[in-house]
């Protein structure tokens, strides 16, 4: 078992809440996470001027369902447990099974009202709601919207264009995308690849369905699925893609150039948290551009050689939320309730953090407000890609953005999908019908609520 309880912190909390204003003992709030990316941020942007609570934190990997699996063992043994959380963060795959159960608390048990969601970002706050009763269970402090990222020295090389415009012109949509791929494989004699993994061109897909996977509990199959399975198998046959999988040495061997791939399908964080900090062997994380361009300069790296466009269609992927434990608020007292408002409210609604916070990490903020404000003052010109400014197009897909089809399933659904389906069907072991067959077995076996026809 992974279990990493971090450091322990006292800090003080500064808010108008009288009653938490006046507690004379420090409040202690229980944080649990899937990466320490949520720690960090407190401990940079939160303790500094909040200097009267102490967090415990507790993470947990996504790996293998470890986290969902402990939040609920832990939530059905005693959910108002003493080391049982009272925030928890909540990520794209499972937030909507935890949205939509009683385990989330209601926002407004702890002090929020709806005028506080006002400058939202409409899908990211979509998200956070219980589907059935519309109540507001979680925040984000994100927006995830996607583009389709490609190196610009290898566009020109096999496919002679220069320009963003052109290249986007090659990837219009999925017949356009597919040419390419075809014509930058014959051009490179095979050495350089369209794309890296099934899973990179899944989640534009996915995000194009009319229906979720789950309707009226009944399994739907989206005809999106079957265009994407058909494309895929295009791609295995010819050769057209790199025959990887996500989050492997040869996934990010594209990114740092030790293998030539043209295109990764990235979303705002993949962008910053992925790509970037892979862009050369040794790189670390928390390098600033320059240190990043002077390492890539020096090891054959690929900071600078990267640009953006929006792809054969717009989508998103992933985000994290950040909910409290129902059972735990029920307990609280006015102080303990102010304290979680107020640490939610920092990191989710702060106009004046989220700017910070934009500025200095390039994320990509779900605050409308906050992004125009980036925009209307010159937008973020990056480097890395060669002077873009990703926040101009970032604000472009977030606007398109639809959280409807999403369901309490998708984890699941998705791992079961191409287990069953898209690698036994691409790789020629099965045939189609009996891939789907296998696919609707395994979805009654797990879910004994879903009727499957």
């Amino acid at each position: 078992m992974k279990k990493v309880l971090a450091l322990v912190l006292a800090v003080m909390m500064l808010v108008a809440a009288v009653p938490f204003a006046m507690a004379e003992e420090a409040i202690t709030l229980n944080i649990w996470s899937f990466t320490n990316e949520f720690q960090g941020m407190i401990e940079k942007y939160f303790a500094p001027t909040h200097p009267n609570i102490q967090f415990n934190f507790v993470l947990y990997p996504t790996d293998g369902g470890e986290y969902t699996s402990h939040v609920d063992t832990l939530f059905a043994a005693d959910a108002a447990a003493e080391d049982a959380p009272d925030v928890f963060t909540l990520e794209a795959a499972f937030v909507k099974k935890y949205v939509n159960s009683d385990w989330t608390g209601d926002l407004k048990d702890v002090g929020f009202v709806d005028e506080d969601f006002s400058t939202c970002i409409p899908a990211m706050l979509q998200i956070g709601q219980d589907n059935a009763t519309g109540v507001q269970k979680g925040l984000a402090w994100q927006s995830t919207p996607g583009a389709l990222m490609y190196r610009a020295d290898l566009a020109e090389k096999y496919l002679g264009i220069t320009t963003p415009e052109e290249f986007q012109e090659k990837v219009a949509d999925w017949d356009a995308f597919l040419e390419t791929a075809e014509e930058l494989n014959e051009a490179s004699e095979g050495a350089c690849k369209m794309f890296c993994a099934d899973g990179d061109v899944f989640r534009p897909y996915l995000y194009n369905r009319e229906s979720g996977w789950v309707v009226d509990n009944a399994l739907v199959l989206d005809d999106q699925l079957y265009d994407f399975l058909d494309m895929m198998k295009t791609c295995e046959e010819d050769d057209l893609y790199a025959r990887g999988q996500a989050w492997t040495e040869t996934w990010f061997a594209g990114m740092n150039g030790t293998n030539e791939i043209l295109c990764y399908f990235l979303p705002t964080w993949g962008l910053h948290y992925t790509l970037k900090p892979n862009c050369v062997p040794g790189a670390d994380g928390s390098m600033s551009d320059e240190e990043l361009q002077k390492l890539s300069d020096e090891n054959g790296g690929t900071f600078g050689l990267w640009r953006m466009v929006a792809g054969p269609v717009g989508y998103s992927w992933g985000g994290t939320w950040v909910g409290t434990n129902a059972a735990k608020v029920a307990a609280a007292d006015d102080a303990k309730k102010a304290a979680i408002k107020e640490l939610i409210r920092f990191f989710t609604l702060d106009e004046e953090f989220l700017y910070t916070y934009a500025m200095d990490s390039g994320d990509f903020v779900s605050n409308n407000t906050v992004v125009d404000k980036i925009i209307a003052e010159g937008g973020t010109p990056n480097p890395f890609l060669g002077g873009q400014d990703h926040y101009a197009m970032f604000a472009e897909a977030a606007a398109l953005a639809d959280a409807s089809t999403m369901t309490e399933y998708d984890e699941d659904m998705e791992r079961l999908f191409r287990d069953n389906v898209t690698l036994p069907y691409i790789k020629g072991e099965v045939d189609l019908d009996t891939a789907i067959a296998n696919f609707k077995a395994a979805v009654t076996n797990a879910f004994a609520d879903i009727t499957v026809e």
